[in-house]
């Protein structure tokens, strides 16, 4: 059912045809060809549908095989958008063990410079 309802709402997705054409296009291209882009910003007023274009091409992208993730501005830093791109990319079978070594590392040493900073107040 939830399948029939995201089918639904993605055939109910009006306009911005040009981007996803543009998105389509360039999935197609190999990462070599120097046409291919490997950002696209999607900017605009708020309510306009940014959210859910970026949705709609992601799907796009994972239709055709791609690894995709998504962060938003409730991600509080850097580490942690990291820290959610590569739980996101996990869950997709594309695991950072490096990256997700240095996260481990980066949040033990901000613990220890916290309990450090409490330890000199007292």
């Amino acid at each position: 059912m939830q399948e029939l309802i995201r089918q639904r709402r993605r055939a109910g997705f009006v306009g911005r045809s040009d981007e996803r054409a543009a998105f389509r296009r360039n999935l197609d291209l190999a990462p070599e060809d120097e046409r291919h882009r490997f950002l696209f910003h999607v900017h605009g007023n708020a309510g306009v549908g940014k959210a859910f274009l970026v949705r709609e091409l992601e799907q796009v992208a994972r239709e055709k095989g791609a690894f995709t993730a998504y962060v938003d501005k409730s991600v509080g830093s850097v580490p942690e958008a990291m820290s959610e791109v590569s739980r996101q990319l996990g869950a997709q079978g594309c695991r950072f063990k490096e990256l997700e070594r240095l996260l481990a590392t980066h949040r033990e040493r901000r613990r220890e410079a916290r309990s450090g900073k409490a330890a000199l107040r007292q």
